[in-house]
């Protein structure tokens, strides 16, 4: 299969590059092994028009829309991918490859959440990590914060703008989280305390999804986030990124802003493949001895 873009990961980054994209003429395949960080969040706040959303419906409905551009879908896991010699390659699971121009990777991040008895059915229901996505719905009631990263007593400072109940408990001490089925009402530490909670919130690491673009020759930092400039251009030529995957901590991840993120990727993709498409003119009129049209403008 031969497009234009090829764009990795169907999160709201993805989706929204792909959306720009596509209205820009641009042929777009959207390659999705839907693998999502908020798969289990029964909805999402902050994003105007759609706070209150669940994950799977918008998904559904930006899904919708792209098709109404043309835009390719592929639900498949991605084996590897290379960018050389002007032309990215995707190789998929089934033995199948997609070519492109170029390549926007919006494969997000991962939580490492510490092995908590009862945290991971409840994870996105009443155990989260961001108290700006969920933090209104606990307001006024007791809450915990399992210290399994660096910087949960920030978070414990900040969940208190909602809440004055707020308890530090360490990961390792936790024996289990309680409550009728996802709900939760009590943390049980291992010497048998127990604190009432309503909500947990986990202060655990957070893996960047990079694989592809180290493959790519991306560069990356310490942390594997990819290095971009602030339009998601990375150290590769034929690639960008966008959302999460490029948004190292303390620097927040919600879905208004991954959407975001995605737009401004897609647009600075367009611009850069408009101004090398208009060089290419540029040297194929001035090598038929042709006069050469300088103004790019000029061009559609």
């Amino acid at each position: 299969m031969n497009t234009d873009i090829v764009v990795i990961g169907g999160g709201a980054a993805g989706l929204t590059a792909g959306l720009v994209l596509a209205r820009a003429r641009h042929r777009v395949t959207l390659i999705d092994d839907q693998t999502y960080r908020n798969a289990t969040v029964d909805e999402f706040h902050g994003f105007p028009t759609r706070d209150a959303t669940s994950p799977n419906r918008f998904r559904a409905d930006a899904m919708h829309e792209l098709s109404s551009y043309g835009v390719a879908f592929v639900e498949s896991t991605v084996t590897s991918v290379d960018a050389v010699g002007g032309i990215v390659r995707v190789e998929l699971n089934n033995d199948t490859a997609i070519t492109a121009s170029a390549m926007l990777l919006a494969t997000g991040v991962q939580d490492d959440l510490p092995r908590i008895e009862g945290l991971e059915p409840r994870w996105g229901k009443s155990v989260f990590n961001c108290p700006f996505c969920d933090g209104w719905e606990q307001r006024d009631r007791p809450v915990v914060v399992i210290d399994a990263g660096p910087g949960a007593d920030h978070l414990a400072t900040m969940l208190r703008s909602w809440t004055p109940d707020v308890t530090i408990v360490d990961a390792d001490d936790v024996a289990t989280l309680t409550g009728h089925g996802t709900t939760l009402d009590h943390v049980v530490l291992r010497d048998g305390t127990t604190t009432p909670a309503t909500a947990a919130f986990v202060k655990a690491p957070v893996i960047p999804r990079s694989s592809f673009a180290r493959q790519a020759g991306c560069a990356l930092d310490a942390a594997g986030y990819v290095i971009t400039d602030d339009n998601g251009a990375t150290s590769h030529p034929l690639v960008w990124a966008a959302g999460d995957l490029r948004r190292p901590p303390p620097a927040p991840h919600q879905v208004v802003l991954a959407a975001a993120d995605g737009s401004t990727a897609a647009i600075a993709m367009h611009k850069s493949l408009t101004a090398q498409n208009f060089d290419a003119t540029q040297s194929k009129t001035i090598a038929s001895g042709q006069p050469a049209d300088t103004d790019p403008g000029s061009h559609p």
